[in-house]
Formats: C-alpha cells, structure tokens, sequence
C-alpha cells in the first residue's frame, strides 16, 4: 500500500481498505494477508458503504459514487454536487434510501444534500458558519446522518430538518490551545483533534490525534468520555499518522478494532479490545 485512507469491516470480519493513491481496493484477511485487490482507475477512493456482498465507493474528484458487488464493479452514480471550486471539500455516503454528501465550500456554501438512488438530489441544508468547523467524514448513525469534525471536539446529527451538535465531554488533548489560539486569530491553521471516528453497538469511538501512539476516545450515546484506549507500550514516534478507524462489535463486550496508517510505513493495525465493567455500574 502507498496511502490506505479508509477502511471498514464486512459481515465476515475481513477488512476492506482503499489506497487513495494506487486507486485500489484491497480486502484483507485476518492475518494481514491481502486477498484480493480491485482498482477503479481515474479515482480517489473512499468507502461509502456496505451491505452484505455490496460496497459503496466514493471518488470525491468527480463525484462518482462506485457500486462493487463481491468487489468487482458493477454501476457508477453521479451524484450532482453542484459546485465549480476544484478546491472544495466532498465526501459521501451510502444510506438506505440513497446517498448523503458533505460540500464545504466557503464561497458557494457550505451544505449536506440528499440524494435519491438515481444521484438526484432532493434535500439540502446550509452549514452556517466557516468550512473548517465541519470538516471531516460522514457516517450513518442510529437516526440518520452524522456529520464528524476533525477540528473541534463536537460531533452532528443531520437530517433534512437541520442539524444537532453533540459536543463530545471529557475529550482532551494537547492541541486545544493551539485550536483557542487559531479561534482567537494567533495561529493561520486550527490543529487536526481527530482523524476520524467509527460507531459500534451504543459506543462512538474516535480517533483522538496524538503525536507519537494510537489513542482512541470511547465515548456514550449522551457523548460522555467513557473509556481511553492506548495501544499496548506506546512509545513516542513523531512520524506515526493514522488515518481512519473501523469498529466492529464480537461477542459480548467484545471490539475489534482496525487503524489505516500512512507513517511510519502504509499499513492496518488491528486490535482486540474488551470492554471492562463501568465504574458507575
């Protein structure tokens, strides 16, 4: 792999991951071992979706929406995002009735659109405020679409009818002030808090930036902190980036847990991860 930039689990267990810079699909067995590679040429590729034998694949250059059935190419969407700013900002899922995307454009508008099956749109909200507070992946929650921010410490529920903040209690990190310096105007650029965030079972987990180890923030249904989880002997290593974060739930307070990395080397790690009993409880 050169870039491995989203990942996702299937039903079996087995890993799903795209490299944004080969334009390949890979799925991956349990051992790491790469079982089967498909590449969609002349795209940047985003998993947007899976269901049974059926994955959803976004490229955000054109807007194309990619169905693979068993991984092999079977129809492509256009989703119409109706922008002419090759700088904007585009991601996008796959939901039950259609698809959702995320346009952040600071001179068009910044917008989530619904679409039907067909890449029509038919809905829409403005995101009120600059781009960079909204930036960062899409994903399908318990009730609909959830907006996630890398560079704040909140969380949004959309639907057609507007948008709902969760702000995320209790996460912490070292970069906060810089983000209150770049609010109050002293640095150019807010710091990235978080990469990416996956839900599992009643449980948000988020991938809490950190220079040098993996940390990832367990977080409630209210968006209480509830667990930190470390990978096992963190070490400082300045070079490490993980890139997005893929959740699934095992046996009873069981999750696996896998990372897509681009330093030190391209790469997935996988965890196994048992919850223990709440303190509360």
């Amino acid at each position: 792999m050169r870039n491995p930039r989203t990942v996702l689990f299937d039903d079996g267990g087995q890993l799903l991951v795209t490299d944004t810079r080969t334009s390949d699909i890979h799925r991956l067995g349990e051992t790491g071992d790469i079982l089967s590679t498909t590449r969609l040429e002349g795209t940047i590729p985003y998993l947007a979706g899976l269901r049974g034998d059926t994955t959803w694949v976004f490229s955000p250059s054109d807007g194309s929406m990619h169905r693979l059935v068993a991984l092999r190419p079977d129809r492509v969407t256009m989703l119409d995002l109706d922008t002419g700013n090759e700088r904007a900002l585009r991601w996008a899922i796959r939901t039950d009735s259609g698809y959702v995307s995320k346009i952040l454009d600071d001179d068009g508008g910044n917008r989530i659109v619904w679409y039907d099956d067909e890449g029509v749109a038919r809905g829409r909200i403005s995101l009120p405020g600059p781009s960079w507070r909204y930036a960062g992946m899409l994903r399908n929650g318990r009730a609909g679409t959830i907006s996630l921010s890398g560079f704040l410490p909140f969380l949004y529920e959309a639907s057609p009818a507007g948008l709902d903040s969760t702000r995320l209690a209790g996460f912490d990190s070292p970069m906060l002030a810089r983000s209150l310096q770049f609010e109050r105007g002293t640095v150019e650029q807010p710091p990235l808090l978080s990469g990416s965030a996956a839900l599992a079972g009643d449980w948000l987990f988020v991938l809490n930036m950190r220079p040098g180890w993996l940390h990832v923030d367990v977080f409630d249904a209210e968006g209480r902190l509830a667990y930190i989880l470390t990978q096992p002997d963190p070490s400082f290593s300045k070079e490490y980036y993980p890139t997005d974060i893929a959740v699934k739930e095992g046996q009873p307070g069981e999750f696996h847990l896998a990372v897509t990395l681009t330093e030190p080397a391209p790469g997935v790690e996988r965890y196994v991860w048992t919850m223990p009993p709440r303190v509360d409880e």
